[in-house]
């Protein structure tokens, strides 16, 4: 929906900073960053390949998997997994706070 129009898909750079056409960004600052997957999200698939570009890249990131949580689902604070996604987040901003500060 944010894609200009007429230019807009999956691999337009403002969607998909990977794709073949896309600027190489290992030479970029790049903030420290966790993706998550839900088991259930029909996403999944872009999620873990953006993870994978950022290996790639050498940008420091994470990859936290819910096996039964669906897109979003942090966003349900009645589940489980929403309280364990909020844990996750809390210690990896305390974790990179400290760096700042160390």
């Amino acid at each position: 929906m944010f894609l200009p129009s007429r230019r807009g898909d999956r691999d337009h750079p403002a969607a998909n900073i990977f794709e073949p056409k896309s600027e190489d960004i290992s030479g970029l600052k790049f903030p420290a960053t966790i993706v998550v997957v839900g088991g259930f999200d029909p996403l999944q698939d872009w999620q873990k390949r953006y993870y994978e570009g950022l290996k790639k890249a050498g940008k420091e990131a994470y990859l936290i998997e819910y096996p039964n949580a669906f897109h979003a689902f942090y966003s349900v604070p009645e589940l489980e997994e929403a309280s364990l996604f909020i844990d996750e987040v809390r210690e990896f901003m305390k974790k990179e706070c400290a760096k700042r500060f160390d």
